[in-house]
């Protein structure tokens, strides 16, 4: 990525008095000339813990948390995926390939330089950051991933797995919110933001929250979008999870070396990912897994962080503090 990037930015007006998000602004520019925009409270704590949210939300997903964390002690770190959030928005599909996300947060955390972290991934936070940790193992110290998944795929299953998914997403039929809340397959979501001609992120999140969200927090998930000309990352993200499939397996292959301790806490109710086995994926091939305390959350669909915040914060609070007795 050498050009700069044709960009938007959302408007500040479109973020004042967000429900319970009281957080100062951070902004770092990154390759192509975007800016970066990341929650950062807690600074001068010992511990620092980084948050990565997915696709379509923004650091606001992590509201309750970063309470929670700054409160034990935390020093936490939350951004904003470029194209998401207070971020900067490339207006061009083109750009939001799977590559250029990976690059942007590697780019964000080897200019922090903080190391030995504990990090809490989810949807494509995970995605994108399991591929950051295993060029940069010394970044991390704790890991917990959270209904996410990496795609270990080999053999002819390199070839079929992008016709899949573009399949799935071409045979979903007629988008709607409506269609995804009635079936919440993949085919329908890819083909909600692929399709639609107005995208309501707020609307989207519900489906996906078991909790009623309030209309103020749904005008927060649809605030960093205010036109559908702003709309390029929550459009593309769903079709370029087949790609990069070698990038993918190489960084596989450094993450089975990768020794230090794992915990998955995925939930009971996520459409996508409950009940089949990707939380057994990472217990598998992480070596740092082994006989950890793994647990299913429980009332809790895919943006768990929503449901369950402070069960999250008490079960990663817990093994923390668990695990360092048994060091000790």
């Amino acid at each position: 990525m050498n050009n700069q990037i044709q960009f938007i930015r959302t408007p500040d007006d479109a973020f004042k008095n967000l429900e319970d998000y009281p957080f100062r602004e951070n902004y770092m520019v990154l390759e192509g000339g975007v800016r970066m925009h990341y929650v950062e409270e807690g600074k001068g704590n010992e511990k620092t813990i980084f948050l990565l949210h997915g696709q379509p939300s923004w650091s606001y997903l992590y509201r309750h948390m970063i309470k929670y964390f700054v409160e034990a002690g935390f020093h936490v770190i939350a951004p904003d995926l470029i194209g998401f959030g207070k971020s900067d928005k490339p207006v061009d599909p083109k750009d939001h390939t799977y590559s250029n996300h990976v690059l942007w947060v590697t780019e964000f955390v080897n200019t922090l330089g903080i190391k030995d972290a504990m990090t809490f991934m989810q949807d494509w936070g995970g995605l994108i950051g399991l591929r950051v940790l295993a060029d940069h193992p010394d970044w991390l110290s704790h890991l917990v991933v959270a209904n996410t998944a990496l795609a270990e795929i080999k053999g002819l299953g390199k070839y079929l797995f992008p016709i899949t998914m573009k399949l799935m997403t071409t045979l979903s039929g007629q988008p709607s919110i409506e269609k995804f809340e009635a079936n919440k397959t993949f085919g329908n979501w890819s083909g909600y933001f692929a399709r639609s001609k107005q995208l309501n992120i707020g609307k989207i999140m519900q489906v996906l929250t078991n909790r009623t969200l309030s209309t103020a927090e749904m005008e927060a998930y649809n605030a960093p979008f205010p036109d559908q000309q702003f709309m390029a990352g929550p459009r593309t993200m769903p079709q370029i999870i087949a790609t990069d499939i070698n990038e993918v397996n190489e960084a596989w292959k450094k993450l089975k070396k990768w020794e230090k301790p794992v915990l998955t806490l995925f939930s009971d109710n996520d459409p996508f990912l409950a009940g089949k086995g990707y939380d057994t994926q990472f217990q598998t091939n992480f070596k740092g897994a082994k006989n950890q305390p793994h647990i299913t959350i429980s009332n809790a669909s895919h943006f768990l962080q929503e449901d369950q915040a402070e069960a999250l914060v008490e079960n990663i609070l817990n093994w923390k503090e668990t695990f360092q007795k048994r060091v000790v």
